[in-house]
């Protein structure tokens, strides 16, 4: 009795353990969204999350590009010592998804209880951007939904950094393929926006 006693309390453990540490790694992506709506709208969500291989390779591909003068702030990378290919490579072998190269992942999507403290309306990739799921939000004064994406948050350097890839859009640009990334670094024990680094394209 007391090896099954000791054997529930055990499952019980590692099961909260298991899901504090889901939670714990999504936090950044709500930390986000937090810093970006600190009004009380309602967020969509493209609910298919968008593949880690993204983010994992425009990191490396703007953290080694060239800077000239005609490069846009905002697609500069990360930098030595912060940027290291051992640092790149860790990532790599752990995030990679070896499965798909696929933009959107068609199987694994995000849920409300991924998300705390935002209002989200999820709406799949492939009807997006149907009007007849926003207008309810439509006013006079607001003509236009902002709608963003997200891939699962990528740990880097120690988990001292976190990235995720990032598409923001709204309903009259229709545009929803990621074009950056969001760095943020834990700083006192919360996680705060580092910064943005985008593809360096027009859309």
């Amino acid at each position: 009795m007391k090896r099954l006693f000791f054997y529930l309390i055990t499952i019980i453990t590692l099961s909260i353990y298991s899901c504090s540490s889901v939670k714990e790694g999504l936090s950044p992506v709500n930390v986000y969204l937090n810093f970006k709506f600190k009004n009380n709208d309602t967020v969509f969500v493209i609910e298919n999350k968008l593949n880690n291989n993204y983010a994992i390779d425009l990191l490396k591909e703007r953290s080694i590009a060239v800077v000239t003068n005609n490069t846009n702030e905002n697609s500069v990378g990360l930098k030595p010592p912060l940027y290291t290919e051992e640092n790149w490579n860790a990532m790599n072998q752990k995030y990679r998804l070896k499965n798909t190269d696929e933009i959107w992942l068609k199987n694994t999507f995000w849920n409300q209880n991924d998300f705390k403290n935002v209002k989200i309306k999820f709406i799949k990739e492939d009807v997006f951007p149907k009007p007849f799921l926003f207008n309810e939000y439509m006013t006079e004064k607001k003509n236009e939904v902002i709608v963003f994406s997200f891939s699962e948050p990528i740990f880097y350097k120690n988990s001292e950094y976190v990235i995720f890839a990032k598409s923001e859009t709204t309903t009259k640009k229709q545009f929803i393929q990621p074009n950056s990334i969001v760095v943020m670094k834990k700083e006192n024990g919360k996680w705060i926006l580092f910064q943005e680094i985008y593809d360096g394209n027009y859309y």
